[in-house]
């Protein structure tokens, strides 16, 4: 019996909301049993003791940790996550004003990703053992072994060296006036205020970040792409179907390319996960100010509730994409949703 789509999406956002619970759970307790006082470290080395205590007393850390735990959650479930000890602000302002930028920047990466590596899969796919499969595995493979920060200092100097006048950090020009838009998106902003300008600038300064960014996924993507297309290749059903003298192009886009999808769509659910985790460094080269950079800036400083809220912000993007990329998955494979309504 084939499982209701609508049932097979309930289910993972069930699993969903779990797993949040237990992430919660876990990075709480983690950052509070790491060495190092957190008001200790808020207030300075020439903070008295007494001043230290009241900082503890405010933060509850003088509560059994599960009674901490239920007034973190409660709080955060009314959209508090607490304030930030470095910035002395709430920490859902600080994540408002970094989160953004790191989202486009990760958004636009894995864009990249989809339009460069699968075609270019397909095609090292189609030319098997050619001289353009060698050098499509060379690139992908160069792509997944050197460090994204180097491509991202190499794509300065080129662009440095050219004089091209090309933006190689910040997210807008000095000297454009913008005031800010309600998605935090420059990109969307622009286009909502009808600021064609800001777009235009905004994807400026977005392209070589993200494309240094997206470099290792790229590499993944494709070798992943051609290993799963030349697999399919060898199913009964498509040698039936070249068999019986149809096109090559029918039989790629109609039939293999859906088939072959499933493999890369997983890895680029994972991927994002790990654009975010890894856009740290990308941001500090471009003097981005993002969500990443923030959240090193935090761990480094023992920020309790920017750490946690970091975290837990990073994590609900991870499941968020993986369960789109199930999503989209259980629709293009019939058969996952009969295995699962056994």
């Amino acid at each position: 019996m084939q499982q209701h789509p609508l049932v097979a999406i309930l289910i993972r956002i069930g699993t969903f909301v779990l797993v949040m619970i237990a992430l919660s759970i876990m990075i709480f307790v983690l950052a509070r049993v790491v060495p190092g006082d957190p008001a200790r470290m808020a207030l300075g080395p020439s903070a008295t003791p007494e001043q230290v205590q009241a900082v503890r007393l405010q933060m509850g850390l003088d509560k059994p940790l599960v009674v901490q735990y239920l007034d973190y959650a409660g709080k955060a479930l009314r959209g508090d996550l607490g304030m930030s000890l470095v910035s002395q602000r709430q920490v859902i302002t600080d994540l408002g004003q970094t989160v953004p930028a790191t989202l486009e920047l990760v958004l636009l990466s894995v864009v990249f990703m989809f339009v460069v590596a699968v075609p270019l899969g397909v095609v090292m796919a189609h030319s098997r053992d050619r001289a353009i499969d060698h050098v499509g595995r060379l690139l992908s493979l160069t792509g997944v072994i050197i460090p994204s920060f180097l491509f991202a200092i190499t794509l300065q100097l080129i662009a440095a060296r050219l004089r091209s006048g090309w933006p190689i950090i910040g997210r807008l020009d000095h000297d454009m006036s913008w005031a800010g838009g309600p998605t935090g998106l420059l990109l969307l902003d622009g286009i909502l205020a009808g600021r064609l300008d800001v777009t235009l600038n905004a994807l400026q300064h977005l392209i070589l970040p993200a494309f240094a960014l997206s470099m290792a996924g790229i590499g993944q993507v494709t070798r992943i792409t051609r290993s799963a297309m030349i697999e399919n290749q060898r199913k009964d059903h498509v040698l039936t179907l070249k068999s019986f003298g149809v096109p090559e192009r029918v039989i790629i886009f109609k039939y293999l390319l859906k088939l072959s999808s499933i493999a890369p769509l997983t890895i680029m659910g994972l991927e994002f996960a790990s654009l975010i985790g890894n856009a740290f460094v990308i941001e500090m080269v471009f003097a981005w100010g993002g969500f990443a950079s923030y959240g090193l800036t935090s761990v480094l400083q023992k920020d309790l509730n920017a750490v946690t809220a970091v975290v837990l912000v990073a994590g609900l993007f991870f499941i968020i994409a993986n369960l789109i990329v199930d999503i989209l998955i259980t629709i293009i494979d019939p058969r996952l949703r009969r295995k699962e309504a056994r």
